[in-house]
């Protein structure tokens, strides 16, 4: 019976606590990529807090990661949906692809609105990174349910030492 309480009290929370708490659930999962999300944040100029956010939005804390191989010109990380099997652990070559699928998409809108805020631009890659290149198309579209639960989680992760 706790079980089911806890589960509907979590169902009750919405948006940006919601996110957090995933991200409370995912951080342990997470601390072990920590190092590998720092170096590859410097690497393309990405806070390793929103790689975290990727990565815990996309899967449960890398616990259930496969690698999907190219989509729409970048690599993703997705949960697994039967057809692959399942690892327990994200390789560095992997979380590299995905971080430079990210930086593409960010340069990409960047490019593409030259007058866009550095926030504006991050969330218009983060938007363009699942729904496609033409998925952006004014300032209007900047709110995407993916981009949100990411920069929220990123937020978390990041007064949590990431």
């Amino acid at each position: 019976m706790a079980v089911l309480w806890l589960l509907l009290g979590f169902l009750a929370l919405t948006g940006v606590r919601a996110s957090e708490r995933l991200a409370e659930i995912d951080m342990p999962y997470l601390l072990r990529y920590q190092p590998m999300m720092r170096t590859i944040g410097q690497k393309y100029c990405v806070d390793p807090a929103v790689i975290a956010g990727v990565m815990s939005t996309q899967s449960p804390g890398g616990n259930i990661i496969v690698n999907d191989g190219n989509v729409d010109n970048g690599i993703r990380v997705v949960q697994d949906t039967g057809h692959y099997a399942p690892t327990s652990w994200i390789g560095e070559s992997q979380l590299s692809q995905m971080t430079e699928a990210l930086t593409f998409r960010i340069k990409e809108i960047q490019r593409r609105f030259p007058t866009w805020t550095p926030a504006q631009c991050l969330k218009g890659g983060l938007c363009a990174y699942v729904g496609g290149p033409g998925y952006i198309r004014s300032s209007q579209d900047l709110s995407c349910d993916f981009c949100n639960d990411v920069l929220a989680r990123a937020k978390y992760f990041k007064r949590h030492g990431f």
